[in-house]
């Protein structure tokens, strides 16, 4: 179904935030607590570094209030970082060769990172294309923009649309404020939410339900 097009996130809808080694972070981390310098007390910023194993990191640093320093700190250890992977997939991703329409990557953090989780996990096959929503880039349009971008390229309208992620407050608000099809998918961990006008636990259960409404 060329009139048809499914994205998805990455972290925690493909992607199990687990599978990511902890030293991956080790840089980052240390940046950050060295920048730290009062800013959060000692159990506030563990929580913050534990939250960005599942949230990007400009999310996190507004959540939780990280000082100019932190945010600095973070830029130049994510972009001077150089990450080599060996990750896997939930076992159901198969699933979604299945799927009927175009499949598209959209997932947010840092190039050279977000990269090397695409080069460890898939192959050129697995996707017509993949976006990274940079945190750092001047002319970022976020999560909505490529979305938007997709479907004008596609030539598709908004309702030929599929959104599909864990994050209630980016892809699912993204897609929302679009008027495409917003699935949540709540992966083991993940709180199920109504936000989204779809739910699933599951790619299997995600391509009946795209099935079900396009035959």
């Amino acid at each position: 179904m060329n009139n048809l097009a499914v994205i998805y996130d990455l972290d925690e809808t493909i992607l199990p935030a687990s599978a990511v080694p902890d030293d991956t972070f080790n840089s980052l981390f240390e940046a950050i607590r060295n920048a730290n310098d009062g800013t959060l007390d000692e159990d506030k910023l563990e929580e913050a570094l534990k939250a960005m194993r599942r949230l990007s990191v400009d999310v996190v640093a507004a959540d939780y209030g990280f000082s100019d320093a932190m945010n600095e700190a973070a830029k130049d250890a994510l972009l001077h970082t150089k990450y080599e992977l060996e990750l896997s997939t939930y076992d159901d991703f198969p699933v979604i060769r299945t799927i009927p329409g175009k499949r598209y990557l959209v997932t947010t953090g840092v190039p050279n990172l977000q990269q090397a989780k695409v080069d460890s996990l898939f192959t050129q096959d697995d996707f017509d294309g993949v976006f990274v929503d940079d945190i750092y880039q001047e002319s970022r349009v976020g999560k909505k923009g490529l979305f938007k971008q997709i479907a004008e390229d596609a030539g598709i309208s908004a309702t030929q649309v599929w959104i599909v992620g864990d994050n209630p407050n980016a892809e699912i608000k993204a897609g929302n404020e679009l008027g495409m099809n917003t699935v949540h998918i709540a992966r083991p961990g993940v709180k199920p939410s109504n936000l989204a006008k779809y739910q699933v636990q599951t790619f299997e259960e995600l391509k009946t339900l795209i099935e079900k409404h396009n035959i």
